[in-house]
């Protein structure tokens, strides 16, 4: 069993992430969901990067971290896209996480190098937020550092497939996700 806090998209705290977090309590996971965007969700990517925008990724980020003050130093940090983000940033900083799993993003490390937390990744095989050359980045530095990084590459093009109220909503995959994530911090 993990603790983990699971970070939402630029879309908000929506029915998907509640229910990814359901699915990682019903293997016995603690699961923390926090919300900062104040209880707003965004049905487009559109009006949710502008949201995002408008309230500044900074002052984003540092509500998020908030939700770190209580959680254990070998938490598991995940995150969905702009979650994978913040979820990636404070693994960084934070070397006793269990791991760093980045659903739908990934960003190379801003100094190439990696602290030695685990790593996974789940993404489409082609995402249009999410560069080949960030993942390699991403997976020399983890390796490097002596941690293992699991890149988990769903077949076709989209971005959130484990919301499944967005286009790239896709139910097998979600649930193979949920599988390889438990399967990884495990």
């Amino acid at each position: 069993m993990a603790h983990i806090v699971l970070f939402h998209s630029a879309l908000g705290l929506r029915t998907a992430v509640l229910d990814f977090a359901d699915a990682l309590r019903g293997l016995g996971h603690v699961v923390v969901t926090p919300d900062y965007y104040d209880r707003r969700v965004f049905d487009s990517t559109d009006n949710g990067l502008a949201h995002r925008d408008a309230v500044g990724v900074r002052a984003l980020m540092d509500r998020a971290r908030t939700s770190l003050h209580d959680a254990p130093a070998d938490a598991v940090l995940a995150g969905f896209s702009l979650g994978a983000f913040f979820a990636q940033a404070f693994a960084a900083k934070r070397p006793d996480a269990r791991a760093a799993v980045l659903l739908h993003n990934v960003e190379a490390p801003r100094d190439g190098t990696w602290n030695g937390v685990p790593v996974q990744v789940h993404r489409h095989a082609v995402d249009p937020f999410i560069s080949e050359p960030d993942v390699t980045a991403l997976r020399d530095a983890v390796t490097t550092s002596g941690a293992p990084f699991d890149d988990v590459v769903v077949p076709g093009e989209g971005h959130l497939f484990t919301d499944l109220a967005t286009p790239d909503g896709d139910a097998a995959a979600c649930d193979a996700s949920i599988a390889a994530f438990d399967a990884f911090i495990r």
